[in-house]
């Protein structure tokens, strides 16, 4: 008579085997589906660089609404143009949330995005930064405006905020600025 005990021992024994083939065959279809996806983007990749400058358009192009496939270069630059377009800096109460969701892009990214740019390193001084370019632009271009509307226009709060960010990025006032620009014209 066989003894019942070592038939379970032998059936367990037996189930970690099953088990064990199971797992390593699963970590090896795992592995080569990850290097299967690894060498087609490395192809893909490598097609867009060896591409033609048409190719590399048509690319370019179909990335154009579709942040999240673009790199830090191209991401910048559409930012920048939605940023004008719809005219989102001129907006006071603009702030990362805000910006973020009108954009389509996750405030992390943004975030990332402008901290690989020396120039600006964070939100708040990007802003700053548009709003002023704002600001020297209608300085420029209209002469006829108040010194509060062109302000109030580039998206600053208040004249006062409006005149030490100026002043203390340009090393003069909006006043002493639009004077230097019509004078040397």
């Amino acid at each position: 008579m066989v003894d019942t005990s070592n038939v379970v021992i032998l059936a367990i024994v037996f189930c970690f085997i099953a088990l064990f083939v199971v797992i390593i065959l699963l970590i090896r279809t795992t592995r080569k589906v990850v290097d299967n996806t690894n060498v087609l983007l490395k192809r893909d990749a490598d097609a867009v660089l060896a591409a033609s400058p048409v190719d590399k358009l048509k690319h370019d192009l179909s990335c154009m609404n579709q942040p999240a496939k673009m790199n830090d270069s191209q991401l910048m630059d559409w930012m920048d143009a939605k940023m004008d377009e719809m005219s989102l800096y001129q907006n006071p109460d603009l702030d990362l949330k805000t910006a973020s969701e009108a954009l389509g892009i996750s405030q992390r990214r943004i975030v990332r995005l402008l901290k690989s740019q020396p120039q600006y390193g964070s939100f708040a001084v990007y802003l700053t930064e548009k709003r002023l370019a704002k600001a020297c632009l209608l300085l420029k271009s209209h002469p006829q405006y108040t010194i509060e509307a062109i302000c109030l226009d580039a998206g600053f709060r208040t004249r006062r905020t409006f005149q030490t960010i100026f002043k203390s990025r340009l090393g003069v006032s909006p006043s002493e600025y639009r004077s230097a620009v019509h004078n040397n014209l």
